[in-house]
């Protein structure tokens, strides 16, 4: 059985700037819109467990909109990085905390004492069938009654036309054999030292199986990119009316099951019901 190897995951993220691919199309175009689902799903006000949340980019906007935020993450660079970025943005004094924690072990926090868990990066990276039960059934613990959970992942259709496009530029990192575990199995393991080094894709409706199993009704579930995966430096520079009527496409064919197979990173609503 694989299982994640956390010191390649904490490796990577040391070096990657996480807060800046929000800032490229199309890591802005993914933001937007889950921010926009967020507002959507989240009670005004709720206690909110930010795992997985990496430097804070959505913890920052989400205490500017007053909630309550707890932020974890299993990189300590990147918390450090959390910590000078909300000083510089003068909200320190917002987040009730900052933890290292890995997402398969939240024992740190209390039964039901979370209003929200958002999960916007574990799933990447869990490689056995028993660490996502694992957490899926931690974020259940630590969830109140009727409290919701948003989980991203990345299909697997996405992830393997995302592994031919790297392995046409960095080679030793998508070896043959690479490739075809991934179309098998959904895991990635790099060939090489360098770049992205494992993470996990899932099959289709397989996300939201392991949540319904662990307790949880599934609310909703969109392709946050949807049609215009792929075209987000393209939708950017659009006329104004095009622009709005392109948005309005991508929010309404976001949930057609073949966009979601196949069209960048998913995000997931759950909700506690047992």
């Amino acid at each position: 059985m694989k299982t994640t190897d956390s010191d390649k995951v904490r490796g990577y993220y040391a070096s990657f700037d996480e807060w800046g691919r929000l800032d490229s199309f199309e890591g802005a175009m993914e933001f937007r819109r889950t921010l926009d689902m967020l507002a959507k799903s989240l009670a005004p006000g709720s206690r909110i467990l930010d795992l997985g949340g990496g430097p804070g980019r959505y913890a920052a906007e989400l205490v500017q909109m007053d909630y309550r935020v707890v932020l974890a993450d299993i990189s300590p660079e990147l918390l450090q990085a959390v910590r000078q970025r909300f000083a510089q943005l003068n909200l320190e004094g917002n987040i009730e905390s900052i933890d290292e924690v890995n997402a398969t072990d939240l024992r740190r926090y209390p039964d039901a004492s979370f209003d929200a868990v958002l999960a916007l990066g574990p799933f990447y990276h869990l490689l056995s069938k028993e660490e996502r039960k694992c957490a899926a059934s931690e974020i259940h613990r630590v969830l109140r009654p009727g409290g919701t959970s948003c989980i991203a992942f990345i299909p697997r259709i996405t992830g393997i036309t995302g592994l031919i496009k790297r392995a046409a530029s960095t080679p030793e990192q998508v070896s043959p054999d690479v490739l075809r575990a991934v179309a098998d199995t959904g895991v990635f393991q790099n060939a090489s030292d360098s770049g992205f080094q494992e993470g996990y894709y899932p099959l289709p409706g397989e996300i939201a199986e392991l949540f319904q199993s662990s307790g949880f009704e599934v609310m909703d579930e969109v392709s946050l990119k949807s049609i215009a995966d792929g075209l987000e430096e393209t939708v950017a520079q659009l006329d104004h009316p095009l622009r709005v009527e392109v948005d309005r496409l991508v929010a309404e064919m976001g949930r057609q099951p073949e966009v979601i197979a196949t069209s960048g990173h998913v995000l997931l609503v759950a909700r506690k019901t047992k």
